[in-house]
Protein backbone atom coordinates (compact mmCIF):
# COMPACT_ATOMS: atom_id res chain seq x y z
CA UNK A 1 0.00 0.00 0.00
CA UNK A 2 2.82 2.41 0.89
CA UNK A 3 4.60 1.68 -2.39
CA UNK A 4 1.37 2.34 -4.29
CA UNK A 5 0.88 5.72 -2.59
CA UNK A 6 4.48 6.76 -3.22
CA UNK A 7 4.23 5.81 -6.90
CA UNK A 8 0.93 7.68 -7.23
CA UNK A 9 2.52 10.80 -5.70
CA UNK A 10 5.33 10.57 -8.25
CA UNK A 11 2.81 10.35 -11.07
CA UNK A 12 0.98 13.42 -9.77
CA UNK A 13 4.20 15.43 -9.68
CA UNK A 14 5.14 14.16 -13.14
CA UNK A 15 1.81 15.20 -14.66
CA UNK A 16 1.88 18.58 -12.91
CA UNK A 17 5.41 19.27 -14.12
CA UNK A 18 4.49 18.27 -17.67
CA UNK A 19 1.52 20.63 -17.66
CA UNK A 20 3.65 23.52 -16.38
CA UNK A 21 6.30 22.89 -19.03
CA UNK A 22 3.65 22.83 -21.75
CA UNK A 23 2.17 26.08 -20.44
CA UNK A 24 5.58 27.78 -20.53
CA UNK A 25 6.19 26.51 -24.07
CA UNK A 26 2.78 27.81 -25.18
CA UNK A 27 3.56 31.27 -23.79
CA UNK A 28 7.01 31.43 -25.39
CA UNK A 29 5.94 30.08 -28.78
CA UNK A 30 2.82 32.23 -29.05
CA UNK A 31 2.94 34.59 -32.03
CA UNK A 32 3.28 37.48 -29.57
CA UNK A 33 5.76 35.62 -27.35
CA UNK A 34 9.55 35.72 -27.18
CA UNK A 35 9.86 32.78 -29.56
CA UNK A 36 6.80 33.68 -31.57
CA UNK A 37 6.62 33.65 -35.34
CA UNK A 38 3.73 35.00 -37.37
CA UNK A 39 5.14 33.77 -40.67
CA UNK A 40 3.09 31.37 -42.82
CA UNK A 41 5.66 28.68 -42.04
CA UNK A 42 4.56 28.68 -38.41
CA UNK A 43 3.88 25.10 -37.21
CA UNK A 44 0.26 24.06 -37.20
CA UNK A 45 -1.49 24.38 -33.85
CA UNK A 46 -4.21 22.12 -32.50
CA UNK A 47 -6.85 23.07 -29.95
CA UNK A 48 -9.31 21.29 -27.69
CA UNK A 49 -12.08 22.29 -25.29
CA UNK A 50 -10.91 23.18 -21.81
CA UNK A 51 -12.41 21.49 -18.74
CA UNK A 52 -13.52 24.91 -17.45
CA UNK A 53 -17.31 25.34 -17.35
CA UNK A 54 -19.52 28.41 -17.02
CA UNK A 55 -22.65 28.65 -14.84
CA UNK A 56 -24.65 26.72 -17.45
CA UNK A 57 -22.00 23.97 -17.60
CA UNK A 58 -20.91 24.98 -21.08
CA UNK A 59 -17.28 24.53 -22.06
CA UNK A 60 -16.50 27.77 -23.84
CA UNK A 61 -12.72 27.89 -23.70
CA UNK A 62 -10.16 26.44 -26.06
CA UNK A 63 -6.66 25.43 -24.98
CA UNK A 64 -3.76 24.15 -27.03
CA UNK A 65 -3.65 20.43 -27.61
CA UNK A 66 -0.07 19.11 -27.81
CA UNK A 67 -1.42 15.72 -28.90
CA UNK A 68 -3.56 17.15 -31.69
CA UNK A 69 -3.70 15.50 -35.09
CA UNK A 70 -5.16 15.97 -38.55
CA UNK A 71 -6.14 12.28 -38.46
CA UNK A 72 -4.40 11.37 -41.73
CA UNK A 73 -5.37 7.72 -41.24
CA UNK A 74 -8.99 8.69 -41.94
CA UNK A 75 -7.98 10.37 -45.20
CA UNK A 76 -5.90 7.36 -46.16
CA UNK A 77 -8.83 5.03 -45.52
CA UNK A 78 -11.10 7.13 -47.72
CA UNK A 79 -8.47 7.18 -50.45
CA UNK A 80 -8.14 3.41 -50.32
CA UNK A 81 -11.89 2.89 -50.55
CA UNK A 82 -12.11 5.09 -53.65
CA UNK A 83 -9.09 3.40 -55.25
CA UNK A 84 -6.98 6.49 -55.89
CA UNK A 85 -3.51 6.45 -57.35
CA UNK A 86 -0.80 4.48 -55.62
CA UNK A 87 1.34 7.59 -55.03
CA UNK A 88 -1.49 9.16 -53.02
CA UNK A 89 -1.57 6.14 -50.72
CA UNK A 90 2.20 6.19 -50.33
CA UNK A 91 2.19 9.88 -49.41
CA UNK A 92 -0.59 9.25 -46.91
CA UNK A 93 1.36 6.48 -45.21
CA UNK A 94 4.44 8.68 -45.03
CA UNK A 95 2.37 11.47 -43.48
CA UNK A 96 1.07 9.13 -40.79
CA UNK A 97 4.56 7.84 -40.04
CA UNK A 98 6.06 11.32 -39.75
CA UNK A 99 3.22 12.52 -37.54
CA UNK A 100 3.53 9.54 -35.21
CA UNK A 101 7.26 10.10 -34.87
CA UNK A 102 6.73 13.81 -34.28
CA UNK A 103 4.23 13.25 -31.48
CA UNK A 104 6.09 10.39 -29.86
CA UNK A 105 8.08 12.58 -27.48
CA UNK A 106 5.12 14.67 -26.35
CA UNK A 107 2.96 11.60 -25.80
CA UNK A 108 5.61 9.87 -23.74
CA UNK A 109 5.66 12.87 -21.42
CA UNK A 110 1.95 12.71 -20.70
CA UNK A 111 0.96 9.05 -20.82
CA UNK A 112 0.73 7.36 -17.46
CA UNK A 113 2.70 4.29 -18.39
CA UNK A 114 6.00 6.15 -18.52
CA UNK A 115 9.24 4.30 -17.97
CA UNK A 116 10.70 3.73 -14.54
CA UNK A 117 13.76 5.86 -15.35
CA UNK A 118 11.59 8.97 -15.61
CA UNK A 119 9.81 8.18 -12.38
CA UNK A 120 13.01 7.37 -10.52
CA UNK A 121 14.32 10.84 -11.33
CA UNK A 122 11.55 12.32 -9.21
CA UNK A 123 12.16 12.85 -5.55
CA UNK A 124 10.98 9.97 -3.37
CA UNK A 125 7.94 10.75 -1.30
CA UNK A 126 6.48 9.11 1.76
CA UNK A 127 3.18 9.03 3.54
CA UNK A 128 3.73 12.55 4.85
CA UNK A 129 2.03 13.68 1.64
CA UNK A 130 -1.23 12.98 3.40
CA UNK A 131 -2.28 15.80 5.68
CA UNK A 132 -3.17 13.87 8.79
CA UNK A 133 -4.53 10.33 9.00
CA UNK A 134 -6.83 8.87 6.39
CA UNK A 135 -10.39 9.20 7.68
CA UNK A 136 -11.95 7.07 4.95
CA UNK A 137 -10.72 4.80 2.19
CA UNK A 138 -13.25 3.21 -0.14
CA UNK A 139 -13.34 1.60 -3.59
CA UNK A 140 -14.63 3.96 -6.24
CA UNK A 141 -14.87 4.52 -9.97
CA UNK A 142 -13.72 7.70 -11.64
CA UNK A 143 -16.35 8.63 -14.23
CA UNK A 144 -14.77 10.70 -17.01
CA UNK A 145 -15.49 11.28 -20.71
CA UNK A 146 -15.12 7.97 -22.59
CA UNK A 147 -13.77 6.06 -19.58
CA UNK A 148 -14.79 4.65 -16.21
CA UNK A 149 -11.80 3.45 -14.20
CA UNK A 150 -11.64 1.63 -10.89
CA UNK A 151 -9.53 2.82 -8.01
CA UNK A 152 -9.47 3.88 -4.37
CA UNK A 153 -10.80 7.13 -2.93
CA UNK A 154 -9.04 8.31 0.24
CA UNK A 155 -10.16 11.25 2.36
CA UNK A 156 -8.07 12.94 5.05
CA UNK A 157 -8.98 15.86 7.27
CA UNK A 158 -8.26 18.37 4.49
CA UNK A 159 -7.74 16.54 1.18
CA UNK A 160 -9.31 14.04 -1.21
CA UNK A 161 -7.19 11.54 -3.13
CA UNK A 162 -8.02 9.12 -5.92
CA UNK A 163 -5.60 6.42 -7.01
CA UNK A 164 -6.47 4.42 -10.12
CA UNK A 165 -5.96 0.66 -10.04
CA UNK A 166 -3.48 0.20 -12.87
CA UNK A 167 -3.49 -3.57 -12.44
CA UNK A 168 -7.20 -3.83 -13.20
CA UNK A 169 -7.74 -5.71 -16.50
CA UNK A 170 -10.29 -3.16 -17.73
CA UNK A 171 -7.79 -0.34 -17.19
CA UNK A 172 -5.13 -2.09 -19.24
CA UNK A 173 -7.55 -2.39 -22.15
CA UNK A 174 -8.10 1.38 -22.39
CA UNK A 175 -6.30 3.13 -25.23
CA UNK A 176 -3.38 5.17 -23.79
CA UNK A 177 -4.31 8.02 -26.14
CA UNK A 178 -7.63 8.32 -24.29
CA UNK A 179 -5.93 8.21 -20.89
CA UNK A 180 -3.77 11.15 -21.97
CA UNK A 181 -6.91 13.31 -21.93
CA UNK A 182 -8.28 11.90 -18.66
CA UNK A 183 -7.64 14.00 -15.57
CA UNK A 184 -7.80 12.77 -11.99
CA UNK A 185 -6.36 9.29 -12.47
CA UNK A 186 -4.01 10.10 -9.60
CA UNK A 187 -5.93 13.12 -8.38
CA UNK A 188 -5.58 15.27 -5.30
CA UNK A 189 -8.09 17.94 -4.26
CA UNK A 190 -8.03 20.23 -1.23
CA UNK A 191 -11.12 20.78 0.90
CA UNK A 192 -10.63 24.52 0.44
CA UNK A 193 -11.15 24.06 -3.32
CA UNK A 194 -14.50 22.24 -3.00
CA UNK A 195 -17.47 24.53 -3.59
CA UNK A 196 -20.38 22.08 -3.90
CA UNK A 197 -21.23 18.38 -3.99
CA UNK A 198 -24.15 16.89 -5.90
CA UNK A 199 -25.68 13.43 -5.69
CA UNK A 200 -25.78 11.73 -9.10
CA UNK A 201 -27.22 8.60 -10.66
CA UNK A 202 -24.88 6.22 -12.44
CA UNK A 203 -26.37 3.35 -14.45
CA UNK A 204 -29.76 4.12 -12.86
CA UNK A 205 -28.32 3.78 -9.34
CA UNK A 206 -28.06 6.61 -6.80
CA UNK A 207 -24.47 5.73 -5.99
CA UNK A 208 -22.45 8.60 -7.48
CA UNK A 209 -21.23 12.00 -6.35
CA UNK A 210 -20.03 14.93 -8.43
CA UNK A 211 -17.69 17.38 -6.73
CA UNK A 212 -17.36 20.92 -8.08
CA UNK A 213 -14.15 22.89 -7.50
CA UNK A 214 -13.33 26.57 -7.21
CA UNK A 215 -11.61 26.56 -10.62
CA UNK A 216 -14.93 25.61 -12.27
CA UNK A 217 -14.08 22.01 -13.01
CA UNK A 218 -15.73 18.93 -11.57
CA UNK A 219 -14.93 15.31 -10.86
CA UNK A 220 -17.43 12.45 -10.56
CA UNK A 221 -17.08 9.24 -8.57
CA UNK A 222 -19.28 6.16 -8.42
CA UNK A 223 -19.38 3.95 -5.32
CA UNK A 224 -20.48 0.35 -4.65
CA UNK A 225 -23.62 1.26 -2.66
CA UNK A 226 -25.48 4.09 -0.96
CA UNK A 227 -23.96 3.27 2.42
CA UNK A 228 -20.53 4.11 1.04
CA UNK A 229 -21.91 7.32 -0.45
CA UNK A 230 -23.15 8.42 2.99
CA UNK A 231 -19.76 7.71 4.54
CA UNK A 232 -18.02 9.76 1.86
CA UNK A 233 -20.45 12.67 2.27
CA UNK A 234 -19.90 12.69 6.03
CA UNK A 235 -16.14 12.97 5.48
CA UNK A 236 -16.34 15.76 2.90
CA UNK A 237 -16.66 19.42 3.95
CA UNK A 238 -20.28 20.53 4.63
CA UNK A 239 -20.61 22.70 1.52
CA UNK A 240 -23.94 21.23 0.44
CA UNK A 241 -24.96 22.04 -3.12
CA UNK A 242 -23.32 25.44 -3.07
CA UNK A 243 -24.56 28.96 -2.53
CA UNK A 244 -26.42 29.49 -5.78
CA UNK A 245 -29.72 27.87 -4.77
CA UNK A 246 -30.51 29.65 -1.51
CA UNK A 247 -30.24 26.47 0.56
CA UNK A 248 -28.13 25.99 3.70
CA UNK A 249 -24.70 24.50 3.13
CA UNK A 250 -25.19 21.22 4.97
CA UNK A 251 -24.77 17.54 4.19
CA UNK A 252 -28.51 16.97 4.64
CA UNK A 253 -29.30 17.76 1.00
CA UNK A 254 -26.80 15.19 -0.28
CA UNK A 255 -27.95 12.07 1.54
Amino acid sequence: MCDHLIRAAKYRDHVTATQLIQKIINILTDKHGAWGNSAPSRPREFWRLDYWEDDLRRRRRFVRNPLGSTHPEATLKAAGEHALDEDVLVKGKQSIKSQVLGNQNSESEILLDGDDDTLSSLEDKDLDNFTGPVNLSAPAQLVAPSVVVKGTLSITSSEVYFEVDEEDPSFKKIDPKILAYTEGLHGKWLFSEIRSVFSRRFLLQNTALEIFMANRVSVMFNFPDQATVKKVVNCLPPVGIGTGFGLPQTRYFLI
